[in-house]
């Protein structure tokens, strides 16, 4: 029997707001601010694990991005991955989503055999939503968005509930095929002490181009269809004002409170 295998994408995002831009290539530097885990690839993992808990599937965690996403795949491998694959080259800088979805279908196909495909819905820093229903198309498998809950799993199909506008659907979906999870979906698990030493003990594969035999002038800004025309961060001014009269702070009150 074929073993089993679920392949989950995890990408690095920046932890807070205060993110440089690159005034050339209009996108953000992505070293210039501490990073995480995009919280909706965390609870696509989550359910990638629950449903091992009843195959036995094998767990391939997947990042695209510079050297230090490393720490992404070390949260994952934690959290119940088995292996971990980043995918990383100066080739890569600056893709879109378009391009990010050919590179990340070169790792599928290079992975191999695989029943599931798990994607956050979307991440923070982009809020497209977009890869992963491209790296579906690119695969040519069908895919399940609005993902409400997994009912069950079987050797050739899977199960779910979807929220399509007002109404609920109950699919059965062959495999492979591909689903987009949300924080909606299911609560994380905490870490456990027996998890980091499996994180610490694996290895991280890594692979580039020349691994994924694509083209370096398929990927990258360059090949990017999306073109920035600009780009502005937002500047928040927070003004304080004493008020030392009792009779104007409530009347500031009030309007408040009637507002």
């Amino acid at each position: 029997m074929k073993m089993k295998r679920y392949i989950v994408f995890i990408k690095q995002v920046p932890l807070s707001t205060k993110v440089e831009m690159d005034p050339v290539r209009k996108t953000l530097k992505r070293s210039s601010a501490r990073c995480q885990a995009n919280p909706d690839d965390l609870h696509a993992l989550q359910a990638a694990v629950q449903l091992k808990q009843l195959t036995g599937a094998e767990i391939v965690a997947v990042s695209m991005g510079p050297p230090q996403a490393e720490e992404v795949l070390r949260e994952a491998l934690q959290r119940g991955a088995d292996r971990a694959i980043l995918l990383s080259s100066p080739a890569f800088a600056g893709s879109d989503t378009w391009c990010t979805s050919l590179i990340l279908s070169a790792a599928v196909k290079k992975i191999g055999d695989y029943d599931l495909l798990f994607f956050g819905r979307m991440a923070i820093d982009g809020d497209t939503a977009q890869v992963g229903p491209e790296v579906a198309g690119q695969l040519d498998i069908p895919q399940i968005t609005h993902l409400e809950s997994i009912e069950k799993v079987s050797a050739s199909s899977i199960e779910v509930i979807k929220k399509a506008g007002n109404v609920y659907q109950r699919l059965e979906v062959a495999m492979p095929c591909a689903l987009m999870v949300s924080k909606e979906n299911n609560a994380l698990d905490y870490p456990t002490l027996e998890g980091w030493r499996h994180a610490q003990q694996q290895a991280v594969t890594r692979w580039n181009e020349q691994d994924l035999e694509v083209e370096p002038a398929e990927t990258g800004l360059q090949a990017s269809p999306t073109h920035v025309v600009s780009t502005e961060i937002p500047q928040s001014q927070k003004v304080i004002e004493w008020l030392n009269d009792g009779n104007a702070a409530k009347q500031l009150i009030n309007s408040l409170i009637h507002a």
